[in-house]
Parts: C-alpha cells; structure tokens; sequence
C-alpha cells in the first residue's frame, strides 16, 4: 500500500506539476486551517484505469494547477486506507471523486465530481467556489 501511494504521489509531483499534493486528509485538513483555504480531495481506488490517467489527462494542466493551488490544500486519499478521509466518503462508487470540504467546518462545499470528469467541467466546478 505505501509503494503504491508512494507511487502515486511521485505520478502526482511529476506529471501533476505545482500541485502541492498533501498524502492524507488530516494534514490537509491542518495545512487548510493555517491558510484558510478550503480542501480538495482526490480519492482514488486502485483497480480503477481512470485514476491512473487522471493526473496526466486533468492534473497536469498549468490552468488546473493554479486553480487548485491558489484556493485550496490538494489531497489524495485511496479507497482501500479506509482510514485515511473521512467516514462519509467512503460510499463512493465511481471513481476517481473529487470532494470539495471546507476547511473551517469540513462539510462539503458541492457536490463532488466522480467517475469520468474533465478538465472542463473540473475548471467551471473551481470557478464556481
């Protein structure tokens, strides 16, 4: 599991450029309430092809990155580590999902984006917030 991770978060720094991805919800969590930024998180599965092209496709877009990282703390979060985002997350079924939390009382922000997202709809969604 932590080669994996380890695995996608080099995926993350490589192909998703300035994107500061932080490895775990509370972190994030801690880094949005010292910036007073809300969070985005990523929440991939595995098995699934679409989470391993997510970040090359979307992620690696110069626009999506300064999006990301002028309003939010970016986090990513695997389906199988249960215990690594919060509880009310883990009913998703397609993925990868994209939650929007707020970092000052971690409810979300909108509904998320999940299964086959793109850059598009990605960009009018962070407008939005």
């Amino acid at each position: 599991m932590k080669i994996f991770l380890s695995l996608m978060l080099f995926a993350a720094f490589a192909f998703g450029g300035h994107i500061q991805w932080q490895s775990s919800y509370d972190s994030a969590l801690a880094k949005a309430k010292e910036q007073n930024k809300d969070i985005l998180l990523l929440l991939l599965k595995k098995d699934s092809p679409r989470c391993k092209t997510v970040f090359v496709d979307i992620f690696n877009k110069k626009r999506v990155q300064d999006e990301i990282n002028e309003k939010y703390v970016a986090a990513i979060a695997f389906y199988e580590d249960e215990n690594s985002y919060p509880i009310e997350m883990f009913y998703t079924q397609q993925f990868p999902a994209l939650f929007f939390v707020s970092g000052k009382d971690e409810t979300f922000l909108t509904p998320s984006l999940s299964g086959h997202f793109t850059k598009k709809e990605l960009l009018e969604k962070l407008k939005r917030e």
